[in-house]
């Protein structure tokens, strides 16, 4: 019985640890192929092209950026803040 070829007996039984285990029947390939090799070529020419203005929605979107900015800095200002006010106020609580 292989692995490899996935057929497994019809009968019902389970293929033995051993089986599952063998090493040979594990398809595993190494190196690289022609066609990762023009990918790699195709995606280096497109990083060489000259760009006409600012990438991504960073630079595009000022207002976004900003709130999302301020957000975070309100998170990381305020959170500890109500955090520990919610502890003083459970800490008097009884």
């Amino acid at each position: 019985m292989s692995i490899h070829t996935g057929q497994f007996p019809a009968s019902g039984t389970a293929p033995s640890f051993t089986d599952m285990a063998a090493l040979e029947s594990a398809a595993v390939g190494f190196g690289y192929y022609q066609e990762n090799v023009a990918e790699g070529a195709a995606a280096v020419e497109h990083n060489k092209t000259e760009r006409r203005g600012p990438i991504g929605w960073w630079t595009q979107h000022k207002l976004l950026r900003f709130g999302f900015s301020f957000g975070i800095a309100l998170n990381l200002a305020y959170l500890p803040l109500m955090q520990n006010a919610a502890l003083v106020v459970l800490s008097h609580a009884r």
